[in-house]
């Protein structure tokens, strides 16, 4: 694959929609013919593969290839890939806005075992374990690149009211531990 077909590829990777050709000459300066002719050169590359490069007109696209089909709406239909339930975004929440929670933590801040919660999201691909080296025994637990990009956030501060949330979780971290203190 030469620079200018890594250069498409790229760019129909990182759109992940059908785009013209265009839209694809303005971004490589690049005649409009010459995209064709590049994209026309690049389905031989595809085929057999488990993406495909689909032409329509003036568009094109990087999709799954149709022989992945079964094996995609499996995954698609299966118990890990429907919505998120509410306790899930709860607790995704607060390990959002808290970053490196361990599982305890999150525990009491919500009140009830968060396994499986925890499970499902670490399956999902929205939260990732990290080494406690406070506790070997105890994993901390953030969020990954990928839900922040889900979200549509470069950085936690831009979530709503981050500095309010993050002092109130906090708190309730510390009245936490004055009242174990105490006892």
């Amino acid at each position: 694959m030469n620079k200018e077909q890594q250069k498409i590829e790229s760019l129909l990777f990182f759109k992940n929609e059908p785009v013209s050709f265009s839209w694809i000459g303005k971004q490589i300066n690049m005649k409009i013919s010459d995209v064709k002719s590049i994209l026309d050169g690049m389905s031989k590359f595809y085929e057999n593969r488990g993406i495909s490069l689909v032409i329509l007109e003036d568009k094109a696209s990087l999709v799954t290839a149709e022989s992945s089909l079964d094996i995609l709406n499996k995954i698609i239909n299966s118990k890990e890939e429907k919505e998120l339930s509410r306790q899930s975004l709860e607790t995704l929440s607060i390990i959002l806005y808290k970053g490196l929670i361990t599982k305890h933590e999150l525990d009491y801040i919500r009140g009830v075992n968060s396994v499986f919660i925890l499970r499902n999201l670490l399956i999902r691909g929205l939260i990732e374990k990290n080494i406690n080296n406070k506790d070997k025994r105890s994993p901390l637990y953030s969020i990954t690149s990928e839900a922040m990009s889900f979200l549509g956030i470069h950085k936690k501060e831009e979530l709503p009211r981050f500095d309010y949330f993050l002092d109130k979780l906090n708190r309730l971290e510390s009245d936490t531990l004055d009242n174990e203190s105490i006892q």
